[in-house]
Order: C-alpha cells, then structure tokens, then sequence
C-alpha cells in the first residue's frame, strides 16, 4: 500500500517546477508509506511515490518501477501476483523482483487492459508509454484505493489524495460551493464530487487514456453482468458465498509482514476473524471501546468471540479526554471534508493497530452486498406501511415529529429511527432510499447554503440514476446496487483507507472481493434479508462458525457518542465552529439555520448532533490545513 502522485505535460514539462511540486506532493503523502520513496522525472511526464512495504520488502519493490517500455507508479495490493506471474512467465515474459509491482508492468505489455480483469486486488495505478506519449490511470472495481486528477490543457496531474493533486498540479483549488450541499446532505462527498472546483476522481471499475488524442475515460468493470447469471438456488448460494469468501481470506493473508483483524462484537469481523483462523493463520484480534459510554461499546462481545476463536485480543480504550487529539489526527488524515463520526473510532483502532502489525483484515463491505443496514428491513417493510390507510399514516407521522429523539440509546433512539422510517416511507423507492440516506434535508439546504446551487432532489436524482443504470429490478437487490455505487466508495471505503493510511495500516476487506460481491449480487433480495432480519443467507450459511449468539446480537455499528463528546471533550470546537461572526466572515453557511439546530438538540426536539458535527469537522478541516475559506 503506498501514495502515489504525478504529472505530464505533453508540451514538455518544466523539470525543475516540476520536481519541486513532486516534493510537496511526496511529503503530503509520507503517511501512506514510511518504509520509502522515489521520484522519476522524464522529458513529459514525472512520477513520485511513498511506499509502505508490505510484499517484497527490499529495494526490489521500489517504485516508480520501469520495464517492458514502461514506467509505473502503483497504489494497492494484487493477490494473485504469483498466479499471473507463472502464467506470464509461460509467455516468455522474464522478471527480475518478486514484487506485483512488476507483475503489473509485464502484464500490461502482454494484455494491456485485459489485464484488469484478470487482478484480484485493490489498487490504483498510473502507467506511462513514452512511445505512445500516453499516460494511463487505472482505479479497481469498487473504488477501494483513491485517485484523483485535474486536466488543464496539455497538462495533467494526479494524485492519491486532494491536497497531493493540488501540490501535483501546483495550484490550489478553490472551494466547490455545490460540494458543501453533498457534505451536509450525506456528511460525506459522493465519488462524483470534489471539493475543489477542476479536480475530479477517476470512478471505481475505470481506467482514464491521455494523448494528444484527448483525455478518455472508459469504463473496465461492470457489475451488473455479475446479475445475468442468477443464483437462485438457496444451497448454491450458501456454498458459493462459503467457497468464495474463504478464498478472499486466504489470499488477503498473503504478506511479507504482520497481519492482524478489527474485531467489533458485530457478525461480519467475527466472520472474517473465523476464517482466519480455520486456514491455520496466528490471529491478532484488536477491538475498542469508550470508556464513559456504555451503549457505543463493543468490548464485551469482541471479547467473547476472541475467547471462543483462540485470538491473541487486544483492547483499546478511548477516554473523552482523548477527543480533541483524535479529532485532529483524524481530520490531518482527510484530504477532502468527512463527517462520517465512525472515523474517530476507526482512526484510533489503526493507530493501536500499527504498533502490533502492518497489515489489517476487517469485515467492511458486507453490509452493502448482503444487506444489514435497517434501511434494507425498512424497505422490506415499506410495502406493509403503504397498506395502512392514509389518514392513519398521516396521524403516525405527526405525532413522531413532535416527540424528542436522540442517538444515545434506548427509548429515544427508537423514536428517531420511527421517524425517519416514517418520513421516508410514503415516497417513491428511490426518493425513499435517498430520504433514509439523507441527514439535511433539502428544505434546510436552501437555508443553510445560500450560496450554493443545491437542487432539491440531487440526492434522489443520483439515486435513481444509480438504479436505472444498475440492470436490476429486485426491490432490495435495487436499493443494495445503490449502496454499492455510492455510499461505498463515497462514505465507507473513505473513512476506512483515509484512517488506516494516516497510520500506514493496510486495510483489507475480504467481503469486497469481486468473487464474493459477484456472488452476493446474483442472489434474490430475499435470499439477504427476510423476517425482519438482514444478512439472512450469511448467517445460514456459517452458521457452524460462531457461537449462536452472535449471530442474534442487535446491530450495532462502529458509532461515536456524537451529541455527548459535542457537549463535554468537544464544546469548545463546537463553540468555535459555530460562532456566528464567524460564519458571516466565511459567507457559507447561515448562521440563522446553526443557531436553530442547537437549540432543537437542547431542547431534544431534533437530534442535529450530526449536522453540527459535520460544520465543526468542515471548520477543523479549513483550519488545519490553511484553507482561505477559515477565516
């Protein structure tokens, strides 16, 4: 895993400019790779790469890496590596390293972007041909490992996060107004969206040509042709799902350093952790916990699924006294805005992680593809709301709006899921999933952004967008594409490498390996969630794996005591975040509206814990890394 950066003018660059922004790029890229760095400048294009050793470690693995003509500088992992080194090999291609850094390079000369279909790994990748004069950008299936760019012309740059594309480039990106509505609508930017205006991200599943002929984006991966074939058979879909992801496993236990697993009390970390250990590996489980917030601690049950494994466990406690610390750590990690909560979490348990071993599996993903979030049951249970009359309908929702809620657990907490339930159910399928996915709503947008050019149905739009596209008709299987598309890359696959890299912890995610998801995307609807429960056809299917009552434990999530850590360890970011003079000096967002939210959470008439918490982490944002819109 590494960080990767460039640039090419096809003009001809100016070496010692670009030299120079390459540097500033490397160094914002440190984090992602301590163990080296290299940089290779050439009469049109020029490379720099930071690598954390993870197969290969000696100067074999060193990047940018030349061969076959070409020049490559490689973001990511390949676990069939050796499999398409043999097969290549047959071919009469000779290799000079062990590493799938070469693998790559060899590969592209024999099959150019046939290749791609033939990788089983996350990655993100830049190739020059100088006889060509053409450079290649090339991001994996899902949208696991980032990567930006920005044309200007003849020139290009690019980047494996945006404050590197800006020092690539060697310009700053002004502020995309528009992108504050998508942050404050999701609290995260879809993959569509940059925060700086010219910049863009190479979509999952594409690999983007730039010549003198243009610059052309074509799409490499589609996984609606994984839905052609269906799997509708019940015993076949549990052993496929079996079959293939213990062989993800398997091949994310391949390194030449540590490997160890996130362990939360959930089902889908155990699972993995379970694998691991049935393939003989020495398992390394780490968990965290809050120390002062009972309802948001995994402790326990982590625990006993690490006792009943035979894991060597690790816990980790997060004080609140703590929070400011992480917060910043986090935030330093971010190159875009991100107010996903479960980042401060995530970032904590890597950098624990870090001190033991290199390399992490988690359990990411499989919500997504099999269908645990509540919404999938809401969506389940949308046909029986429409089937109440109306006027009652109507009743219920009223009263649900007028009565407190809260984040925190018990009561309170039920109230604020009713309600959204109940706000989002009356719509169409998609203007429901967007309403259940969407934290501000449009009428608060308009508010709150005056200057922004936010529509009313963005987030519904993309949403029905995402499913006309998706070659799906199975209501569940439609709002699980979504996720897929778009809170996967957008919000997840963020959190989850912008917080381990911060700490150069490879994370590994077998559930988002293409066989599993391919496999899981063939199934019905009904195979994933059915009786009021999610992930239905996992639990059959690795029943024998874990103790019963992990498999009936309510869901959790890796959640932030949001609203108590704004009240104590947090209130003074939150008090400078919010101040209204402030505001007025930035001119984006109201104050009017930020005043209105604080007194709906005083009053718990609205939990708004997150709409605050995604202005203090858009204002910790702008402030430390010396944006002009701080002020």
């Amino acid at each position: 895993m590494c960080g990767i950066a460039g640039t090419v003018d096809l003009r001809g660059l100016d070496r010692e400019r670009a030299a120079a922004a390459l540097a500033r790029a490397n160094a914002r890229l440190a984090p992602r790779g301590p163990d080296g760095e290299g940089t290779w400048i050439a009469e049109h294009a020029a490379f720099t790469h930071r690598r954390l050793a993870v197969i290969a470690l000696g100067a074999d693995g060193a990047q940018p890496m030349h061969g076959h003509g070409l020049v490559v500088t490689y973001n990511g992992e390949i676990y069939n590596h050796a499999d398409l080194r043999r097969e290549l090999e047959a071919k009469g291609r000779r290799f000079a390293t062990g590493s799938d850094t070469e693998v790559l390079l060899a590969g592209w000369a024999e099959w150019g972007p046939a290749l791609l279909d033939r990788l089983v790994g996350m990655f993100a990748f830049a190739l020059w041909d100088e006889a060509r004069r053409e450079l290649v950008l090339v991001r994996d299936r899902f949208g696991k490992k980032p990567l930006l760019y920005a044309v200007d012309g003849t020139r290009l740059a690019f980047a494996s996060d945006f404050l590197a594309l800006e020092h690539a480039a060697d310009r700053r990106f002004a502020l995309d107004r528009t992108a504050l509505g998508w942050l404050f609508a999701l609290r995260w930017l879809p993959d569509h969206v940059c925060i700086g205006t010219g910049a863009a991200k190479l979509p999952p599943g594409h690999f983007l040509r730039f010549s003198e002929a243009g610059t052309r984006i074509e799409r490499w991966y589609d996984l609606a042709a994984a839905r052609r074939t269906p799997l509708d058979d019940r015993s076949r879909a549990r052993s496929r799902l079996v079959e293939s992801f213990d062989a993800a496993v398997r091949d994310r236990l391949v390194s030449d350093v540590p490997v160890g697993a996130f362990l939360s009390s959930g089902l889908d970390s155990a699972l993995v952790v379970a694998s691991m250990a049935r393939s003989g590996a020495r398992v390394r489980s780490f968990t965290v916990g809050f120390d002062d917030a009972a309802f948001f601690d995994e402790r326990e049950g982590a625990r006993s699924v690490a006792r009943h494994l035979g894991t060597e466990h690790v816990e980790l406690s997060i004080a609140t006294a703590e929070a400011p610390a992480l917060l910043d750590g986090v935030v330093r990690g971010l190159d875009e805005p991100f107010a996903d909560a479960s980042a401060v979490p995530s970032y904590a348990v890597a950098r624990a992680m870090r001190a033991h071993v290199t390399v992490a599996l988690s359990g990411d993903g499989a919500d997504e593809i099999l269908g645990g979030y509540r919404k999938y049951q809401g969506e389940a249970l949308a046909a029986r709301w429409l089937a109440i009359p109306w006027p009652v309908r109507k009743l219920v929702t009223a009263v649900l709006a007028r009565l407190p809620e809260s984040r925190s657990g018990g009561l309170l907490e039920k109230l604020r899921r009713a309600r959204r339930f109940a706000a989002g159910g009356d719509l169409d399928p998609s203007a429901r999933h967007a309403a259940w996915m969407q934290d501000v709503r449009d009428d608060e947008l308009f508010d709150l952004l005056p200057a922004s050019e936010w529509r009313e149905d963005n987030v519904a739009q993309l949403v029905a967008d995402i499913r006309a596209g998706s070659g799906e008709s199975d209501t569940l299987n439609l709002a699980l594409a979504t996720d897929i598309a778009l809170t996967l890359p957008g919000d997840m696959l963020v959190k989850v490498d912008r917080t381990s890299m911060a700490n150069a912890l490879e994370v590994r995610s077998p559930f988002l390996d293409q066989r599993v998801v391919e496999a899981a995307v063939a199934m019905p609807g009904a195979f994933k969630v059915a009786d009021g429960v999610g992930k239905k056809i996992l639990r059959e299917a690795f029943a024998d794996r874990l103790p019963a009552e992990v498999f009936t434990r309510p869901k959790r999530g890796f959640e932030l005591p949001v609203a108590a850590w704004l009240a104590g360890p947090l209130r003074a970011a939150l008090e400078e975040a919010v101040e209204p003079h402030r505001l007025l000096r930035q001119g984006l967002v109201a104050p009017a509206v930020v005043a209105r939210w604080r007194a709906d959470l005083a009053a718990n008439r609205r939990d708004t814990s997150w709409h605050l918490w995604t202005l203090m982490m858009l204002q910790r944002w702008l402030a430390l890394h010396e944006r002009p819109e701080a002020a």
